[in-house]
């Protein structure tokens, strides 16, 4: 009998590939930031924290005013205006 070596199936070098893609993205992603992509995420952090609270500080105006038009508007209709 002759021994024949076994051939690898095209689904088996497929997971060979990906895991080697795999190793090397995560060899390629270390991970490292540098101070100016720490400074503009804290600054990111920063301003969205700013509008956060502008707007939850402004909020209860807001809907006061919403609130007042609406009845205003109601008032209007019902008195045929």
């Amino acid at each position: 009998m002759s021994e024949e070596k076994a051939q690898p199936t095209a689904v088996a070098k497929g997971a060979k590939g990906a895991k080697r893609a795999a190793i090397g993205f995560a060899r390629d992603e270390r991970g490292d930031f540098g101070i100016g992509q720490i400074a503009a995420i804290v600054a990111g952090v920063v301003i969205v924290g700013v509008v956060i609270t502008v707007v939850t500080g402004l909020l209860p105006e807001w809907i006061e005013q919403l609130w007042s038009w609406i009845s205003e508007l109601f008032d209007s209709a019902k008195n045929g205006i």
